[in-house]
């Protein structure tokens, strides 16, 4: 269980299984700068959104199962609740930090993002949190150096930052994201993400199915979420509270 109570964190402190496009159909080799123009042209816009999820999450060899509902306020805040017959945690994503605390041992914690920064050599923040769960590219596309590598199947974009490898893949033919790899030549850590099932919704294309893979030096995680958004634009509360008796621990 201690491995599922861990799982927020974990995503970014520590194969490629790419869905197939119809290789049949050609697509048109656009230069980097339109690629980028078109993918932030197709991204999905919302105020609020609210997301249920099933949650299998493997380490060394073990799977636990756990539901997930996610809350998302736009820019704003996260608030993710996982349960399992019974409420087991909350973790609650603001601009300025991650509070986190779990019922069972009665423990929780707060942290910065520049003490995750530190730990993790990326630039962490709230608005890249909530990237990673709708299918959006977690870094800045119009602040970053990309060079395009070539591929029968998709776009491929790889950045030039030498601290922080960053590749993003994209459908060709509608420039939903795939697949987006951050790695670590430092730390040695690697984060990949992957999307598929995407389905529109009042207009709007999410992925319904995430496959998280954290690798480092330690240990290996692996997260597949399959999720259903429940609703989108609506007024959404946030309810969140350490309990006084909890004691505060560490990542």
């Amino acid at each position: 269980m201690r491995k599922v109570l861990i799982f927020i964190p974990l995503l970014f402190l520590n194969c490629k299984a790419l869905t197939k496009v119809d290789t049949e159909r050609s697509f048109k080799k656009i230069s980097t700068k339109n690629l980028i123009k078109n993918v932030l042209e197709e991204e999905v816009s919302y105020n609020s959104l609210f997301i249920r999820s099933k949650a299998t999450i493997t380490e060394e060899g073990s799977s636990n199962q756990i539901n997930l509902s996610f809350r998302i306020k736009n820019s704003d805040k996260i608030l993710i609740s996982g349960s399992l017959l019974i409420p087991l945690f909350k973790a609650l994503i603001t601009k300025k930090e991650i509070a986190f605390y779990e019922k069972i041992k009665k423990t929780y914690y707060i942290e910065d993002y520049n003490t995750l920064t530190s730990i993790i050599n990326f630039k962490l923040s709230l608005n890249s949190l909530e990237k990673l769960f709708v299918g959006k590219p977690i870094g800045d596309l119009k602040g970053t150096r990309f060079s395009q590598l070539t591929d029968i199947q998709n776009y491929i974009l790889e950045s030039k930052n030498k601290k922080v490898q960053i590749t993003y893949v994209f459908n060709p033919f509608n420039y939903r994201l795939k697949e987006q790899k951050l790695y670590s030549p430092i730390s040695k850590n690697e984060l990949t993400v992957q999307y598929s099932n995407y389905k529109i919704i009042e207009g709007k294309s999410f992925p319904q199915k995430i496959i998280i893979i954290a690798k480092g030096k330690e240990r290996n995680l692996k997260v597949l979420l399959n999720s259903k958004i429940n609703r989108i634009d609506q007024e959404l509360t946030f309810p969140f509270e350490i309990p006084n008796d909890y004691k505060k621990t560490e990542l």
